[in-house]
This record gives C-alpha cells, structure tokens and sequence, in this order.
C-alpha cells in the first residue's frame, strides 16, 4: 500500500513516459460498496488506506512526472479524482484531467488521453485501469520497463502469470519469442472452469489490460483496424466534436489488439488482481483463522470463509454460516454465495431497469 505523502515515488528508470489512466466505471461489480457515481476505484476498503485509483496514480509517479499524467473519466467522477489527488499532496493540472463527453468504451477513452497529451510521435504511452491492485508495485514497474524497446515497433501487452484457473479473466495464448516478449497468437475471452485448466496447462497468460505503445505505431494501427475512430479525432477540434463522429461503443481489445499482428505480451509477475468482484476482493484481504474478512462491527459464531462488512455503528451477528458475502449498508443489503459473485452486475441491471437510484449513489 501506498502512503499519502508527497515526494514520496522515485521515478524507476532513465526514459519518462506517458501515462493514461483510465477512471471510469459504472458501480456495479462491488454494489453495494461502489455505486455508479462511486465506483470501485475511490472506495476506501479499509480504514486510512489508499483507493485503487489512488494507488495506480502512485504506480504511475514510478514511471512518470506528475505533469505527464492523464486521467480520462467523466463529468460526474471528475471531482473525485481531483480530491483523491489532492488527498496525496500533489497539486495536479486540471487540464491533464480529461473529460469524456459519452462513455464510449476503452479505445475511444485511450485516444481521448493521447489526443489532450498532444505528445511527439516518439512518446511512449502506458495505459492502466484505475481499479487493479498490484502488491509488488516496484518489480511490476521494472518489468513493464522491458517493454519500453517492444514498443518503438509493436503494441505491447502485459500478461499476467495465472496462479489458478480463473474464470472471470481474458486469457492470452503467447506465440513465438520476441526479445523479452512473445508475439501474441490470439486473445481468449473469459472461459469455463474446464477451459480455464486447459489454458493454464498450454501455458496462457491473463489479460491485465495494461497497455505500453509508441504514439505513431498506435495511430498507424488505429487507422488500419477502426478508421472511424482514428479519422473523428484527426479531422476533429475539440474533445466533443470527435466524439460526436464516434456512432459505436469499441473497447481497444476488439477494434485493434485481436485484429493487429504487431502485438507482443511481456510476462508480468507482480501480485496482481483486477477486483473483479467481490470474490477477488476476498482473494487479496487478510482474514482471520476461520477464514473470515469482517469489519469490527460483526460478531461470528461457528462461522467460516465469508466477508462480511457493515456500515459504522451497525451490528451484524451471524451464527453457522460459511462462504458467504454479505454487505450490509443502510439502504441496501446484499447476501451472496462465494463463487457466485460475477453475478452481483445482474442484480445491478435489475435494478437499473426498475430505474433505482440506489444503483447510482448512496441514499
């Protein structure tokens, strides 16, 4: 973790990149914890602790001066982003906080970044999501420094090394060797449990999402594979004028990664987790010796693996249960079965169509 102080990252490395930072989301894998104008990267999970997006932005200072940092989000997370930063002790210009006009999905949001960065064709970007946690945040850095040759001639991905057969991750399946890479032979989307092994047993890596690119390979690609979105922003003058040519939602795996045969993958190994759902949450937290997570308010009997956190001052008592997620907030409870938890987006959804705004915030 992360200590919110100034001066507190030394830049890893001798070249400065670029860094985008992706902060949107819409709430809904962690609900009720994040809502849609709380997403899951500014909750705090524990007490005097760094967020998410708080730790990424650390992450970020490892690799890149501050003033070469560029959060794309939205109008209504725009505060939130400012106050997190500021939170850490750093003054940060506004105009590196980019606003989306519409949520259009990653590869829209990516060139919005580079499009305010206005950098060289030279620069090389790296791109994170605002709600991964990393545990070896200094080896994760300096492996994705191997990246930095890859990217004069290739879009680099990083790929995460599994230790189990996770089901709600996108694999890689690497090809030949490609100096401290390998080629990519094609993306998987999320499998089964039984293709799950299978992969693991090819040797597949997860897809992290983590993107490292030279700014004129990534828009030769882009005008190869989606020429919509590259010629909206390159025949464009504003933010808004580009999105508005934009008539499709295209995240960046889909319009060029699966498409593209300049991709490599760098091997990453670095105590990794995208806080996918609230099973990964119990994954990455310190339990107690029956296995359970709770918050201080909650008192177990003959209980075993379960998370369980309650609002401040809210009792919770539970007596001969096991494996089981329960989030107790004053105006929604959510009770869930561990291993079940990908399943939380659809209450979310059922919600959203009876037009609930406890999806949106906190009531």
């Amino acid at each position: 973790m992360i200590e919110l102080k100034n001066n507190n990252f030394t830049r890893i490395g001798d070249i400065n990149l670029k860094v985008i930072i992706l902060a949107g989301g819409g709430g809904t894998r962690l609900w009720p914890l994040s809502r849609e104008r709380f997403p899951k990267q500014f909750v705090k999970y524990k007490e005097n602790t760094p967020s998410l997006f708080q730790q990424t932005f650390g992450r970020s200072l490892l690799l890149a001066d501050v003033d070469d940092i560029y959060i794309v989000t939205n109008e209504q997370h725009k505060s939130l982003v400012s106050d997190a930063i500021k939170e850490m002790g750093y003054i940060f210009c506004e105009t590196n906080i980019v606003v989306e006009p519409e949520a259009k999905n990653t590869l829209p949001a990516i060139y919005a970044g580079i499009y305010e960065a206005s950098g060289s064709g030279k620069d090389i970007f790296v791109v994170f999501p605002s709600d991964h946690v990393i545990f070896e945040k200094e080896e994760f850095v300096r492996q994705l420094r191997k990246g930095e040759a890859l990217a004069e001639n290739h879009l680099v991905t990083f790929g995460i090394e599994p230790t189990n057969p996770h089901t709600g991750y996108g694999y890689i399946c690497p090809g030949e060797a490609v100096e401290s890479g390998y080629k990519v032979q094609e993306f998987k989307e999320k499998p089964d449990c039984a293709t799950a092994i299978q992969y693991l047993s090819k040797g597949y890596y997860w897809n992290s999402g983590i993107f490292m690119f030279n700014l004129t390979v990534f828009k030769e690609e882009v005008e190869r594979h989606a020429p919509d979105i590259a010629h909206a922003f390159k025949n464009s003058t504003s933010l808004n004028e580009a999105f508005s040519h934009i008539n499709r939602k295209i995240s960046i795996d889909y319009g060029i990664l699966e498409k593209s045969d300049r991709v490599v993958m760098v091997p990453t190994k670095c105590g990794w987790n995208d806080l996918g759902s609230f099973d990964s949450l119990y994954d990455i937290c310190e339990k107690d010796h029956s296995g359970n997570i709770t918050s201080d308010d909650v008192i177990l009997l003959d209980s075993y693996n379960n998370f369980i956190k309650s609002e401040e001052g809210k009792v919770i008592a539970a007596v001969g249960i096991q494996d089981l997620i329960i989030i107790d907030y004053k105006d929604a409870l959510l009770v869930c079965k561990r291993g079940q938890a990908q399943k939380v987006r659809d209450v979310v959804e059922i919600l959203k169509a009876k037009n609930d705004t406890r999806t949106q915030y906190y009531s």
